[in-house]
């Protein structure tokens, strides 16, 4: 139970940080932006979570 809200966390954490990323070095707006962001987040927490179980 605890690695998903890990989890959940970094995801939203990470998407922030991609979305300010994309939007400082000025890659435009659409959706081959959204899926890099989404699936770059996606495995961050997928490793955050594999993480915390090896962990905990």
């Amino acid at each position: 139970m605890l690695s998903i809200v890990i989890s959940t966390i970094a995801f939203f954490v990470a998407s922030y940080y991609l979305k300010r990323w994309a939007d400082d070095n000025d890659i435009p707006k659409g959706i081959t932006r959204s899926i890099c962001i989404f699936i770059l987040a996606i495995a961050l927490a997928y490793g955050v979570a594999w993480l915390a179980d090896k962990v905990v």
